[in-house]
């Protein structure tokens, strides 16, 4: 008899979304979560290959905003619709990068802290320094907003507000997608057909993503069998996904065809290079969460790349700075959390009417 793995999985991250974040062809949509009153913003105008300007001075007061990897192209989008934020209020934008290096980012921390700044909006390259990050701020009187990844501590508690992506809905619908492919395959009893589980397990923000797409799979192939599910768990980066991508992939030469379900466009990327690489790219399908690649991916004839669950940065960046202005303005208070939700994108899809800040700039 055939165990059955992924319930067995996804009860088991049940317990570690709770002790982390639980908000973070035709096209189907994962629900939307807003506990702010706060609306999203317009799109901005910067291209999506357009790093924001470091520092543009507008008004007396400045607001900055402190990325993990601040020349992905999900950045530059969300730091974007930040600055056009802050600047149509008068204030101050300023974008910094610490490239996924903590000292780097406390540096900046201080750099922030030093120059007096009247807000910060930040994603942080390890989430162990959220304590720090809130204390040292607190202490200095500037108040701060966690995008994409919730400052908090180890339990899950949060620390400051937080504004990010829906990931369980966002997973399932991915996961959803990812059963019909399979099933309309035929896939299901193929031997030579596994799953590949883009994971980081260390990102609070990614547990709940990986979550949904194992509930989803649960439910629609409840007896699909422990031995052809498989992770691969990264830090979200294309390199770092293409390593641990392979490392499956060379490690099961019995498995001729892959589904990757992914926890960021940059891993799904990396997978789908490691597959292509192994002249597996024919037979399998991967599946991005993002969207943002997609543009690129699928003008590529040699890509396996061919779907991703679309989500905005643009809403999220643009929130975050309204919620930040209204605060220093009008003393609004800073909603808790606010998540948005997503829409499932393939290779076919008018993705120029869909999301129009990567197709058109």
């Amino acid at each position: 008899m055939k165990k059955s793995f992924l319930k067995t999985l996804a009860t088991g991250l049940s317990v570690a979304m709770l002790a982390a974040m639980t908000a973070c062809g035709g096209s189907t949509t994962a629900s939307s979560s807003a506990e702010s009153q706060a609306a999203p913003a317009d799109g901005a105008s910067a291209p999506a290959q357009s790093a924001p300007a470091d520092s543009v001075s507008t008004g007396d007061k400045t607001i900055v905003g402190i990325y993990k990897m601040g020349t992905a192209t999900w950045f530059i989008q969300e730091g974007a619709a930040s600055q056009k934020v802050v600047e149509d209020a008068g204030y101050t934008w300023k974008f910094m990068d610490c490239n996924q290096n903590a000292a780097t980012y406390m540096d900046l921390l201080n750099t922030v802290i030093a120059d007096k700044v009247d807000g910060v909006l930040v994603c942080l390259p390890d989430q162990n320094l959220s304590q720090t990050t809130v204390d040292m701020l607190t202490e200095a009187g500037i108040p701060v907003i966690a995008v994409d990844d919730a400052l908090e501590t180890e339990d899950g508690t949060k620390l400051a507000p937080w504004v990010g992506i829906d990931g369980f809905s966002i997973g399932k619908a991915a996961g959803e997608w990812g059963v019909n492919y399979i099933k309309e395959n035929n896939l299901a009893d193929d031997e030579s057909f596994g799953i590949l589980l883009m994971t980081a397990d260390t990102v609070s923000s990614c547990v709940p993503r990986t979550e949904g797409e194992l509930a989803a799979l649960s439910e629609g192939l409840p007896d699909f069998p422990e031995s052809r599910i498989f992770r691969a768990d990264c830090d979200t980066s294309a390199e770092d996904g293409n390593q641990a991508a392979n490392a499956v992939i060379t490690g099961h030469p019995e498995i001729k065809k892959w589904l990757v379900l992914g926890v960021s466009d940059e891993s799904s990327q990396g997978a789908a290079r490691a597959i292509e690489s192994a002249g597996l790219g024919a037979d399998s399908m991967v599946m991005g969460l993002g969207a943002y690649l997609c543009p690129d991916e699928f003008e590529n004839p040699d890509s396996c790349f061919r779907a991703a669950a679309y989500f905005s940065a643009r809403d999220i960046g643009g929130t975050a700075a309204q919620e930040m202005i209204d605060y220093l303005e009008n003393g609004t208070e800073i909603p808790e959390t606010y998540a948005v939700g997503a829409t499932i994108v393939e290779y076919g899809d008018d993705l120029a009417s869909i999301m129009p800040e990567y197709v058109n700039g």
